[in-house]
C-alpha cells in the first residue's frame, strides 16, 4: 500500500511539472504585437469624423501625442495612426471591423456603444446631464460599475473600451434660427450622429432627427436639408465653420462629452502585459494633452462665432436641465436601461 501511494505521488508530481511547463510555454508563446524600429507595428484607428488641418485641434493633439508616447515607450516598435472622414467605413462598419480584428481602434463617444449587444447600461451614460463636470466623469470611469459595463461589452461584442482619449467641450447645438426654450425643438430637423441613443433622445424631444455624416454637415445645413446639429462648440466653430450656415448657438452643455478609445479585443489580447502597460501610459498622456488643447480652444471658438456674425443665444440653463431630466426619467429610465441607473451614476462621488 505504501508503495502504491509513492507511485501516485510521483505521477501527480509529473503532471504538475507538465502543467507548469505548459503555462510557461503558453506565456512564452505570446510574442506580443511589437514590430521593429525599422518596421514598427502601427495600431490603426478609424473614425467617421472629418479631419482638421489645425495641429492645435484637440483631437489632432490627442492622436499625435498618443503616437509620440507609444513610440517612445516601445522603443520605436509600436506606433499609432488615425484615418479620418469615414475612409474606412461608417460607424457600423468600423464597429464590425473592430469585432473581426481587421481594425485595431476607433475613437468615439459613450453613445456609440449603444449600437452593440449587452449595451443597455450605456444608454444611461449617454443621457443628458448625467455628469456635472469632467471630474465627475473621471470618478465614474474609475468605478466598479464602469469596469463591469466595459467587461459586458467586451464579452458580448469582442470590443474593449480601453480608456479615455480626452475630454471634449460639452455638446450643445447650433441652428439656422434661434432655439431658446425646449419647446422650440418641436419638428426641428436636427442632424445627429450615427447613434441609436441620440436618435431616440431627439425623437423624444419632438424634433425630427436625421443621421448625416459629419463630413456632409456644412452642405446639409446650407441647403436646408436640416435645421440644426448637435456637437461641441469647438468643432462646430473652429473646425467646421458652421456659424456660416447655422449661426445660432445654444450652449445647453447637455452632454459632457469624451472621446473613448474602443479597441478590438483581439488586438488587446495579442499584446503582452508590458505592451498593454505602454498603451495605458500613452493613452493617459494623450488624454492630458488633448483635453488641455480642447479647453484652450473654447473661448477662442466663441469669439470666432461672434466675429463672423454668429450669435450665442441667451437661455435659462435650469429650464433645459429640468426639461431633459424629466424626459430621461419619464421616457428612458427603466425602459432603455435599468431603473435607477441614471440616478446611480449621477450620485457617483467626486
Amino acid at each position: 500500500m505504501k508503495k502504491f501511494f509513492v507511485i501516485v505521488l510521483m505521477i501527480m508530481t509529473v503532471f504538475a511539472l507538465f502543467a507548469n511547463g505548459g503555462n510557461e510555454a503558453a506565456s512564452a508563446d505570446k510574442k506580443g504585437i511589437a514590430g521593429t524600429k525599422e518596421n514598427p507595428r502601427i495600431l490603426r484607428a478609424g473614425t467617421s469624423a472629418p479631419a482638421s488641418s489645425d495641429p492645435t485641434n484637440g483631437l489632432n493633439v490627442m492622436h499625435a501625442s498618443l503616437n509620440e508616447k507609444l513610440m517612445e515607450l516601445s522603443g520605436g516598435t509600436i506606433g499609432y495612426e488615425c484615418i479620418f472622414g469615414g475612409a474606412l467605413g461608417n460607424n457600423t462598419q468600423l464597429l464590425a471591423q473592430l469585432k473581426q480584428g481587421t481594425l485595431d481602434l476607433m475613437p468615439t463617444g459613450f453613445d456609440l456603444a449603444t449600437n452593440l449587444p449587452k449595451s443597455e447600461k450605456f444608454y444611461a451614460v449617454a443621457m443628458p446631464y448625467v455628469f456635472d463636470n469632467d471630474a465627475h466623469m473621471d470618478a465614474f470611469l474609475k468605478s466598479d460599475l464602469w469596469k463591469q459595463m466595459v467587461e459586458e461589452i467586451r464579452e458580448a461584442a469582442g470590443i474593449y473600451i480601453s480608456g479615455l482619449g480626452c475630454h471634449q467641450t460639452a455638446r450643445s447645438f447650433n441652428t439656422v434660427k434661434p432655439v431658446v426654450h425646449p419647446s422650440d425643438l418641436k419638428n426641428l430637423r436636427m442632424r445627429v450622429p450615427e447613434s441609436t441613443v441620440q436618435m431616440k433622445l431627439w425623437q423624444a424631444t419632438g424634433a425630427a432627427p436625421m443621421v448625416i455624416p459629419a463630413s456632409e454637415l456644412y452642405t446639409s445645413l446650407s441647403s436646408g436639408l436640416v435645421d440644426g446639429q448637435e456637437n461641441d462648440i469647438v468643432a462646430s466653430a473652429a473646425a467646421l465653420k458652421l456659424y456660416e450656415v447655422a449661426p445660432y448657438f445654444t450652449e445647453t452643455d447637455y452632454i459632457k462629452q469624451a472621446m473613448l478609445m474602443y479597441m478590438s479585443d483581439k488586438t488587446w489580447q495579442a499584446m503582452t502585459e508590458e505592451e498593454q502597460g505602454w498603451w495605458n501610459e500613452a493613452l493617459a498622456y494623450a488624454c492630458e494633452k488633448g483635453s488641455a488643447a480642447y479647453a484652450a480652444k473654447y473661448e477662442a471658438a466663441k469669439q470666432e462665432i461672434r466675429e463672423h456674425g454668429g450669435t450665442i443665444v441667451e437661455f435659462d440653463f435650469d429650464e433645459w436641465k429640468a426639461y431633459f431630466s424629466q424626459l430621461v426619467h419619464e421616457q428612458f429610465d427603466g425602459q432603455f436601461f435599468p431603473a435607477g441607473l441614471y440616478d446611480q451614476i449621477q450620485a457617483t462621488p467626486y
